[in-house]
């Protein structure tokens, strides 16, 4: 696979971490989001809409598309820009990312983003539950995009390779669930089992039936779209329905 996909896929993952249990929706044009200079709908890649959370991907070129003229690549600035005000003034804080630029440089940029929606939320006319509920995940957020930061600042490339490969996991394993999810209903482990593993904590060390050791980094979700995350020894990442790996899963005391 090509550096640029492993950029893109690395992305993709530290995304689908970052926001793990917010919901999302993906290449969407909401009706606010038209240029006036030409009345056409703005495409954004991922919106959050219970937090007011956007990201655009920036930096990518079509399949065969040479060298842009001086004047296409004004017109992307200036569409760019038209995005960036049109989120701002509907309330939504846009971070624009560039796989291929600097990984820390763009993790703290979204850092930035993640901060100053918590903050605008916080001083906003929501109701109480609304803002505690947007707090909470835009919290979780902040804190599994610094430890991502924290991964990526010491070995960028070898980091991102692995969170690439971790997205074509990911990838693979919703393919599964789906075909599974078709199929007859699998057989559930016990609520004994399921109270036990859903007791672990980030930075406990546990041992799974196939991958072996390894350490906790999160636990998301609620019921039955509740997710462990596990940094097993091997140095890969894995992303786990909590039903469906508890009877494969042993805390180490």
């Amino acid at each position: 696979m090509s550096s640029g996909y492993l950029n893109i896929n690395g992305w993709r993952e530290i995304l689908a971490r970052t926001f793990d249990g917010c919901k999302v929706e993906l290449n969407v044009s909401p009706p606010w989001l038209i240029n006036p200079a030409t009345r056409r709908r703005l495409k954004l890649d991922y919106l959050y809409p219970e937090i007011s959370v956007a990201v655009r991907i920036t930096g990518l070129t079509a399949k065969g598309q040479g060298r842009r003229s001086d004047w296409e690549e004004m017109e992307d600035t200036q569409r760019d820009q038209t995005r960036e005000e049109l989120c701002r003034i509907n309330g939504v804080q846009l971070a624009v990312i560039d796989p291929f630029d600097d990984p820390v440089k763009q993790m703290d940029a979204l850092l930035r983003i993640l901060s100053r929606a918590s903050r605008l939320l916080a001083k906003s006319n929501e109701t109480q539950k609304r803002k505690q509920s947007g707090m909470d995940a835009l919290g979780k957020a902040h804190q599994q995009a610094t430890a991502l930061r924290s991964r990526v600042s010491k070995q960028p490339d070898q980091v991102l390779a692995s969170l690439a490969e971790g997205w074509r996991d990911r990838e693979a394993g919703l393919a599964v669930e789906l075909q599974q999810a078709s199929q007859v209903e699998q057989k559930k482990p016990s609520a004994v089992v399921l109270k036990k593993i859903a007791a672990l904590q980030s930075g406990q060390r546990v041992v799974h039936t196939h991958y072996g050791d390894g350490v906790v980094t999160a636990v998301n979700g609620d019921g039955d779209e509740k997710k462990i995350t596990i940094l097993f020894d091997a140095d890969k990442e894995r992303t786990f329905l909590l039903d469906r790996v508890a009877d494969k899963l042993r805390p180490v005391k």
